[in-house]
C-alpha cells in the first residue's frame, strides 16, 4: 500500500515537473537541428559542485573564526576553482550543432532508434545526449571536432506502435565534473515499433503465400494475348522491350501479355484468425514477403484500404499502418 501510494506522488511529481519545464522552455528546443548559444545552455554545479561549494563556505567559515589566513586562501582558490569550472563548461559546449537525421523503425520487441549528427567549431569534450526518464538510453562521445559525428540512440520502445518522440538532453560535465551543462532538443517526428511478423494461420493466405513466393508473382489464367504497353523496369530484361515503339518514341516501353500479368491480391484483416495483435503480425508477415517478391497487393484493416504498387515507399507506408492501427477486430 505505501508503495502504490509513493508510485502515485512519484508518478505526481513527474507530471507538475514536466509540465513546468514546458512552460519554462516553450517551443525554442522544437527543432529538427539547434545550435548551442547563450539563450538555449543551462549551467548548475553538479551534485559534486554542490559538495564542493559547501566544503568551500565551511573553509571560509572556519578561516574567519580562527583567524587562519592559510584557511581562507584555500577557500578562495575553491570559489575560483568553481567559477572556472563553471566558464570552462560553458565555453566548452557554447557552438555545438545537434542535427537530427532520421528514426530507424524496429520490429517488436527490438527497440527503436534514432540517429544525430554533432558538429562543433572547436574541440567539444565529454558530450552525450539521452533519452527522459531512462539511465539506459545515453550515448556519450568523449570528443567532438568540426567534422560530423553521428551517434545513435535507443529508444525505450519495444512495444507495436507509433510513438512521438520526447526531448533529448544535451548534457556535459567537463570539467571536473563540477558543473552540470545542458540544452534540449526535442525533433517532430516518430519513432515506429512494427508487428512482430508471425508465420500465417490461415489456410487461405497460406496457399495464395506459397504461389507467390514460388513464382514471384501470381498468373491469371488465359491466353499470351496482348494486354497493353508498360514502362520498362530494370528488373523485367531487355528481352521483353518493345524495340518498334522505341524506335518511333525513344521510350523503353514493353509489351505486357495477360499471362505475364501480376494480379493484385488482398490481404484482410478480417481473413485472418487469432487475436488482434495475432492478425496484424500476420499481415507483417505477409506485407514483408509480397513487397521483398516484387508482388502488388490491397491492404484492408478494419478502418482503411491501402493499395501497394511496388512503390519503394509501400512497404515502410504498410508497415506504419500496421504500427498505428488501435481498433478491435470485426467478427
Amino acid at each position: 500500500m505505501l508503495f502504490k501510494k509513493k508510485s502515485k506522488q512519484d508518478n505526481l511529481l513527474g507530471a507538475v515537473k514536466k509540465r513546468l519545464l514546458n512552460k519554462l522552455l516553450k517551443d525554442k528546443h522544437t527543432k529538427q537541428s539547434i545550435t548551442l548559444s547563450h539563450n538555449n545552455i543551462y549551467v548548475l554545479p553538479s551534485q559534486l559542485g554542490f559538495y564542493f561549494i559547501i566544503v568551500a563556505i565551511l573553509n571560509f567559515v572556519m578561516g574567519i573564526n580562527y583567524q587562519n589566513n592559510l584557511i581562507l586562501v584555500m577557500a578562495y582558490l575553491m570559489f575560483v576553482v568553481m567559477i572556472i569550472a563553471v566558464l570552462l563548461g560553458y565555453s566548452n559546449i557554447k557552438g555545438l550543432g545537434v542535427k537530427y537525421i532520421e528514426s530507424f523503425a524496429s520490429f517488436a520487441p527490438n527497440e527503436s532508434s534514432v540517429k544525430f549528427n554533432l558538429q562543433a567549431p572547436i574541440l567539444t569534450q565529454s558530450v552525450s545526449l539521452s533519452y527522459p526518464n531512462s539511465t539506459k538510453h545515453i550515448r556519450s562521445l568523449a570528443k567532438v571536432t568540426n567534422k560530423d559525428s553521428a551517434l545513435i540512440i535507443n529508444l525505450p520502445y519495444t512495444t507495436r506502435g507509433k510513438y512521438a518522440l520526447e526531448r533529448f538532453k544535451i548534457h556535459s560535465n567537463y570539467p571536473f565534473g563540477l558543473v552540470n551543462v545542458w540544452s534540449y532538443i526535442q525533433p517532430k517526428d516518430a519513432a515506429y515499433v512494427y508487428p512482430t511478423p508471425e508465420q500465417v494461420l490461415s489456410d487461405t493466405y497460406s496457399n495464395t503465400f506459397d504461389n507467390t513466393t514460388q513464382t514471384g508473382n501470381l498468373k491469371e489464367s488465359g491466353s499470351e494475348e496482348f494486354d497493353e504497353l508498360i514502362t520498362h523496369l530494370p528488373e523485367m530484361g531487355l528481352q521483353r522491350i518493345s524495340w518498334k515503339h522505341y524506335a518511333k518514341s525513344q521510350q523503353l516501353l514493353v509489351k505486357e501479355f495477360s499471362d505475364y500479368k501480376k494480379s493484385d491480391i488482398v490481404f484482410d484483416f478480417n481473413l485472418l484468425v487469432g487475436d488482434t495483435e495475432q492478425r496484424l503480425s500476420q499481415l507483417c508477415f505477409l506485407v514483408c514477403n509480397a513487397c521483398e517478391n516484387n508482388t502488388p497487393f490491397t491492404l484492408i484493416l478494419p478502418t482503411l484500404r491501402y493499395k501497394a504498387t511496388n512503390n519503394a515507399h509501400d512497404k515502410s507506408q504498410c508497415l506504419a499502418l500496421l504500427s498505428e492501427y488501435s481498433g478491435a477486430m470485426n467478427d
